[in-house]
């Protein structure tokens, strides 16, 4: 007499595969989020600044950084500032390399604050700056924050990402 075999899975060897799998996905999440970048500040925002237009746009130093945003550049490992040529105008970069982990939370405050006050200023009469206002990217990568007010936000993020 032959035993009847049963190649049926059972629930906890999927159970088990289920939970083996999530754990690999925890692992490799935890290992390469949020990971710092070796790249200097010059090599990150020349990569960005070769992927827009800055004819709309001044290079800006640190008073203008402590103005706009009151944050002390020299607290930071570098940072890049361009700024509207006009008043009338809101296309912005900013590129900070942070010193330590901490910043990040303090320069998303910042740029939250000043996006709020830009949105503030032009509510009401400045459709296409609302428009790019609202289609603004702040992005946290490790150790560099990107903040980009640009028609061409993508190209500058994408940028941006590539060179870390």
């Amino acid at each position: 007499m032959k035993q009847k075999q049963n190649n049926a899975i059972s629930p906890y060897s999927i159970l088990r595969a289920a939970l083996a799998a999530i754990f690999l996905l925890a692992i490799l999440l935890i290992r390469f989020s949020n990971r710092d970048s070796s790249a200097s500040i010059e090599e990150v925002s020349q990569q960005v600044l070769s992927a827009i237009s800055t004819d709309s746009m001044q290079e800006s130093g640190s008073r203008m950084l402590k103005k706009l945003y009151d944050l002390d550049a020299d607290s930071f490992d570098g940072m890049v500032l361009y700024t509207p040529v006009t008043n009338m105008d809101v296309t912005e970069l900013l590129i900070v390399r942070l010193a330590s982990d901490d910043q990040a939370d303090l320069v998303t405050e910042a740029v939250n604050s000043r996006l709020k006050t830009q949105k503030n200023s032009f509510e009401g009469y400045g459709v296409e700056q609302t428009a790019l206002l609202n289609g603004s990217v702040l992005d946290v990568e490790g150790n560099f924050i990107l903040y980009v007010v640009h028609p061409d936000v993508q190209a500058a993020q994408q940028a941006f990402l590539n060179s870390l």
